[in-house]
Order: C-alpha cells, then sequence, then structure tokens
C-alpha cells in the first residue's frame, strides 16, 4: 500500500513547511512516493501518460503545494487540467474511482484569515472547491485537507519549530490513515 504525494511548489528551496513535510515523509518510503512536478518538468511540459501510470500503481493521492493567490501554483493547475482528462479520469474510464484523495497545503496567512470573518472572507475549504468537486467528478474518495496556517509569519519570522516539527509528524499520520494504516508512532511502538 503506497501513497503518491504530487508536489508542487515553486519556490521549494525557500519553502520551510513544505520541505520539512516531505523530510519527514521520506523517512516512510516504503508508504509514500514523492513526485516533485518542479523538478520531474523543469520546462514545464508533463507527461501525461506517465502521470496517469504512476496513479495507477498507487493506492492513495495526495496534491500537496502552497495556496498561491487563493489557488494552488500553475504547475499543478496545468497537471490537473492534463491529467483528470476524458477517457481516463471521467467519461469512459474511472482511473480515481474509489481512490483515497487529499489536498495538503500549507497557508502564509494565519487560520483565523481563512474564515469568513478573517481577512481573506472565505474558509480554505471555499477557496479549494474545485479540486473537491473535481475530485467527486472523477468518483475519487476525497479525504479531507490537511493544513498548515501561518507559513510564511506577517512578521518575516519562521513558523515556530516545535509546531512545524509536530505538524510533519502529523502529517505522516494523515498520509498513513488513507491507506490504512496506524499512526507512524503508533506503528513505530509496535
Amino acid at each position: 500500500m503506497k501513497t503518491l504525494i504530487i508536489v508542487d511548489h515553486p519556490h521549494y528551496d525557500l519553502s520551510v513547511v513544505n520541505r520539512r513535510w516531505l523530510d519527514e515523509v521520506r523517512k516512510y518510503p516504503e508508504d509514500c512516493q514523492v513526485h516533485n512536478l518542479q523538478s520531474s518538468y523543469p520546462r514545464s511540459s508533463i507527461d501525461v501518460a506517465n502521470e496517469h501510470a504512476l496513479i495507477d500503481h498507487a493506492d492513495a493521492l495526495v496534491l500537496q503545494f502552497p495556496i498561491y493567490w487563493y489557488n494552488c501554483p500553475p504547475m499543478m493547475k496545468s497537471w490537473m487540467d492534463g491529467v483528470l482528462s476524458p477517457g481516463w479520469a471521467y467519461g469512459g474510464a474511472h482511473h480515481l474511482e474509489n481512490k483515497p484523495v487529499a489536498l495538503a497545503v500549507t497557508c502564509g496567512s494565519s487560520a483565523e484569515a481563512y474564515s469568513r470573518e478573517g481577512s481573506n472572507g472565505h474558509t480554505l475549504e471555499e477557496f479549494l472547491n474545485s479540486f473537491i468537486q473535481s475530485f467527486k467528478r472523477v468518483r475519487a474518495d476525497f479525504r479531507g485537507i490537511y493544513a498548515f496556517y501561518g507559513a510564511a509569519p506577517v512578521d518575516g519570522s519562521k513558523p515556530n519549530a516545535t509546531e512545524l516539527a509536530a505538524s510533519a509528524r502529523n502529517y505522516v499520520d494523515f498520509l498513513h490513515s488513507l491507506i490504512g494504516k496506524a499512526p507512524a508512532a503508533v506503528a513505530a511502538k509496535v
């Protein structure tokens, strides 16, 4: 059982949270496969057949990215447009049918900002509704959003190291839950 994590971060080398998450995920190569779109396709031309094969061989799928102008980065949008194609994802074949899928996103703003009363005026789920509806359209089993808020604190500091480490461990637990495995901390004690 393996979860495929499709990552898009236009400035991955500057990332704090996304990189820390993936550092933790890479400790579990038997359970998780990381596929970075930026390093796999430096010219931004996505190999749809390759992406289809990766998904077909995975038991679960997670799209990981920073919130980028209240959406995903451009390459992730291109990935969605090309990979969720008719005849493969819907309209004939349904390769994602019943496959657990989820989103893992980092938000520069605080959780309070992602509320109707907050500065963004909408919840994170509302901003990501196009993904949720797309997953429903292709009959995938949408399992939710794993989020980190405050990835870019307004004072210019880095996120709290303790909070970041806990978030990374919890992310691995979230990924394990997609394929029915016990949380990493519990599995390590067994």
